[in-house]
């Protein structure tokens, strides 16, 4: 498109892209103004709802006429095209602003940027007009500090002028700044792009996410519909306690629990004391001086209605605080989460009882009671509620409480190193990651993944018998996401610590059976035969594994070296392959 002209703008350069479509700079033939043209993917031209939405975009767009917020300069559709053009301007998005210039911004500073946030928002709610994806990234600021709203394509009215573009319970947004509502697909109103603001006001103060970007979607959800909203204090020192307070109260889960509206959200920021100036946007400056001078009308109190309403709130009281006790200890019981792959529910505390339901890795559970068993040394059993209000019972060894399990959690590189690595395994990783200061809250360092191949097969995972006792052990490779180093850790059932080695090339393992069915390999041994001229001929010599081991492959250098456990001297010994 570059060269081309749309209408009278003469396209210069190329702004950005994604999947919806481009966005380039055009520059108009006669006025010289520079504008952003958003043309419509080719590959969605012929795509009814997504059209629809483009042009709802450009609605929108027109209705909303804000400092703050981009302006609509013009919607055009031609015989095989579609374009809004738009106000462009210079600067970075807020995500990159955060990123590459100030990392958390400090207080002061993130109060003034976000004021003006607050009142583009409450300006479009006042249009009725929800935002629904609220993120750094959909706000561009320049040098001055000057604030705008960018992106407006799947907002949705709530006056019922919207068009039925998207389908009920379908859940739209960008995951990390869900509010549990959207992440559930209920019906929103306002105070969901409350929720989204007070995550955005977070990375903006920590310069950080408040969950891990690693984390599968189906954790993520987990995390915003069940878990307390990370303190920001905890990701940055330099956050206030009165800054972490109104975060809190704009993440709540139940709506009601937050700001109802942006103006409200303001004057929680502007009740902060940051020691200095902050300037204010003067629609807001206009509202609280209007509020100040309201004369307060106070009703006659001691009538007939008074008495009347007085027992039906005696009455109401009473029902809610009955409703109230009853949620406290529903809140105040412990909660865990289950750390196992398709965990089943029991009937009963035992395996071979009635299964209710499978629960999922990370799924919630409610614990109502311990179940002790009078035989010594038998796994312990607990009773729990799952999160579709089933009640049965599982191992307690199979539950971890939260922090733990999201430690276990940001180990896994992928959901199929979750799904092969048992239970037990899952623990011991978590015990070598912690003794070794492997954690970190931003990001974790080492990851496990696994593909999804067959036992013989390679892998960064393998399940064997390497010390002959018929019990599962455990071997994986652990990747540096910074230096690409690797690690082997074999853990043995009836050890804690792993046997480690330590690469740095790309490795890769699977199993080697023991007997016949594994083949046999080169073990360190020689054959010597004394040949008729009396010279001495050696050469290799293979055997079969007494117990399985491991085979590892590097991939840079092509060498395989078999790995297996000295029984005798309990230590594990290699052996690398002739070519």
């Amino acid at each position: 498109m570059i060269g081309t002209e749309v209408q009278n703008y003469y396209i210069s350069e190329l702004i950005d892209e994604g999947g919806m479509g481009s966005i380039y700079l055009g520059v108009h033939k006669y006025l010289q103004r520079e504008a952003a043209i958003k043309d419509l993917n080719p590959l969605l031209r012929n795509n009814e709802g997504i059209i629809e939405r483009f042009r709802y975009e450009a609605f929108v767009l027109s209705k909303l006429q804000h400092p703050n917020i981009v302006a609509l300069y013009d919607y055009l559709e031609t015989q095989n095209n579609f374009y809004i053009i738009m106000e462009y301007v210079k600067g970075e998005t807020l995500a990159d602003y955060i990123e590459t210039n100030t990392g958390p911004i400090p207080e002061r500073q993130a109060i003034s940027i976000f004021l003006r946030i607050l009142d583009a928002m409450g300006y479009a709610h006042k249009k009725n007009i929800l935002h629904r994806d609220i993120k750094p990234s959909n706000f561009i600021i320049n040098e001055n500090n000057d604030i705008k709203i960018l992106d407006f394509g799947i907002a949705k009215s709530i006056d019922g002028t919207a068009p039925n573009i998207t389908k009920t319970g379908l859940k739209v947004g960008t995951t990390m700044f869900m509010s549990p509502q959207q992440v559930k697909g209920q019906v929103l109103d306002r105070r969901s792009d409350i929720y989204s603001l007070g995550v955005t006001l977070f990375q903006m103060l920590t310069g950080q996410l408040p969950y891990d970007e690693t984390s599968s979607e189906y954790d993520l959800y987990n995390l915003i519909v069940n878990e307390e909203f990370p303190n920001p204090k905890d990701f940055y020192v330099g956050v206030s306690p009165e800054m972490c307070k109104v975060i809190k109260k704009a993440t709540q889960k139940r709506p009601l629990d937050r700001y109802q509206s942006c103006y409200e959200f303001s004057k929680a920021l502007l009740a902060i004391n940051t020691g200095a100036r902050i300037e204010i946007p003067i629609n807001l400056k206009t509202k609280i001086y209007d509020l100040s001078d309201e004369e307060q009308v106070k009703p006659p109190v001691f009538n007939r209605t008074f008495w009347r309403n007085l027992v039906l709130i005696i009455s109401s009281v009473s029902f809610f605080v009955a409703i109230a006790v009853g949620f406290y200890f529903l809140i105040k019981s412990d909660t865990r989460h289950v750390i196992g792959h398709e965990q089943k529910l029991y009937n009963d505390t035992d395996t071979s009882s009635k299964v209710i339901e499978k629960l999922r890795f990370g799924e919630t559970v409610k614990i109502i009671k311990a179940e002790n068993s009078d035989e010594e040394g038998s796994q312990k059993w607990i009773k729990v509620v799952s999160l579709r209000g089933n009640s049965g019972f599982i191992p307690l060894g199979n539950l971890a409480e939260p922090k733990i399990y999201q430690q276990i959690n940001s180990i896994f590189g992928n959901n199929q190193a979750q799904i092969l690595t048992p239970i037990r395994y899952k623990k011991l990783l978590r015990h070598f990651f912690a003794v070794n200061n492997l954690f970190n809250r931003v990001n974790i360092e080492w990851k496990l993944n696994a593909l999804d191949k067959k036992d013989f097969e390679y892998n960064y995972i393998v399940k064997a018998d390497f010390n002959n006792n018929d019990n599962i052990d455990f071997a994986c490779i652990l990747s540096n996401n910074v230096n690409q180093n690797k690690q082997l850790l074999i853990f043995l059932d009836n050890e804690t610590k792993p046997l480690l080695f330590n690469f740095d090339e790309n490795i890769k393992i699977k199993r080697i059976v023991h007997g016949k069915k594994g083949g046999a390999w080169y073990l360190g041994k020689h054959n010597v035969k004394d040949t008729p001229r009396g010279k001495v001929f050696k050469s290799n010599k293979y055997e079969y594994l007494l117990h399985d081991g491991i085979l590892l492959l590097k991939e840079k250098s092509k060498k395989s070296t078999v790995y297996c456990l000295n029984l005798e001297e309990n230590i594990i010994a290699y052996f690398e392959q002739p070519n």
